[in-house]
C-alpha cells in the first residue's frame, strides 16, 4: 500500500547516480516522462482523494482542475446514478426525459470536462481522484522502491530509445531497457495494491457474506464491510 509521497525530483538524482553519465539531463523531459509512467501504472492508491462541492447551474457544472476519476457523487445525501447521453437523458429537453432510474431520482453523465445532470441547480458533493503535486506543480510520487525502479526504468527506456533511433547505442541495450520497464511497471502496480492487515480484514468481510449487498451503491457503500448476524430460531 502507498502511505507516503515524495518529490518526483528524486528520480533525477537516481538517474545521475545509476546511469553513471556526466551528460546533463533535461529535467523538464524527465518530469514529463515520470508523469507519463505514473499514468501508465495508474494504481488507485497513488492518487489523492479530494472532496469538494460543485454548484450546478442549468444542469451543468465544469469539473475541477486536476480531475482524474470520479469516486463518489451525491445530492442532498442521495447518490447520483450514471446515465448515458441519449434522448431519455437529454437534460435540455424535459419532454425527452421519460425513463426513470431504478435506485435514485438523480442521474448524471460526464462529457467534455463537464458534469451534466438532471438537477437544474444545486450543490453536488463529490469525491474525486487527482494527481498530487508539490508547490512547483510537479507530480508527487509514492515513496516506494518499486515505483522508484519503475519510473527510473521508464525514463531510461525513453532516453535509450532516442539514442537507439539515432544509431548511437546497440539494439540489445534498447531492448533491455524496454524489458526493465515492462517488468517494473507491473511490480509498482502490485506494490501499490498490496493490502495491509486491516485492509485484508475489510476485504474478507466484504467477500464472505451469505447475502450479497447488491444495492450498496445507493447507500454510498455504508456498512458494506460489517459482518452479518445469523439469527437461529
Amino acid at each position: 500500500m502507498i502511505h507516503n509521497l515524495k518529490s518526483s525530483k528524486s528520480i533525477i538524482a537516481r538517474l545521475y547516480r545509476n546511469l553513471g553519465s556526466n551528460k546533463e539531463l533535461n529535467e523538464s523531459d524527465i518530469i514529463e516522462w515520470v508523469a507519463d509512467a505514473l499514468n501508465m501504472i495508474g494504481a488507485y492508491p497513488q492518487f489523492k482523494e479530494v472532496s469538494t462541492i460543485l454548484t450546478v447551474e442549468n444542469h451543468n457544472v465544469k469539473l475541477p482542475c486536476g480531475f482524474v476519476y470520479l469516486k463518489d457523487i451525491t445530492f442532498n445525501g442521495k447518490p447520483l446514478m450514471w446515465s448515458s447521453k441519449s434522448a431519455a437523458n437529454n437534460y435540455n429537453c424535459p419532454e425527452c426525459n421519460t425513463i426513470p432510474t431504478c435506485c435514485s431520482e438523480y442521474n448524471f453523465y460526464i462529457q467534455d470536462g463537464c458534469l451534466n445532470t438532471n438537477i437544474t441547480e444545486g450543490e453536488l458533493c463529490i469525491v474525486y481522484l487527482s494527481v498530487p503535486a508539490d508547490e512547483e506543480g510537479f507530480p508527487l510520487i509514492p515513496d516506494d522502491i518499486y515505483y522508484d525502479k519503475a519510473l527510473e526504468s521508464y525514463v531510461t527506456y525513453m532516453l535509450d530509445r532516442i539514442e537507439f533511433r539515432g544509431g548511437r547505442i546497440p539494439e540489445a541495450v534498447y531492448k533491455e531497457s524496454k524489458q526493465d520497464w515492462l517488468f517494473y511497471v507491473n511490480s509498482a502496480r502490485g506494490s501499490a495494491y498490496m493490502p495491509d492487515a486491516s485492509k485484508l480484514e475489510q476485504l474478507k468481510n466484504i467477500w464472505v457474506r451469505l447475502i450479497p449487498k447488491q444495492n450498496a451503491y445507493s447507500n454510498s457503500f455504508r456498512e458494506l464491510e460489517q459482518r452479518e448476524r445469523r439469527n437461529i430460531r
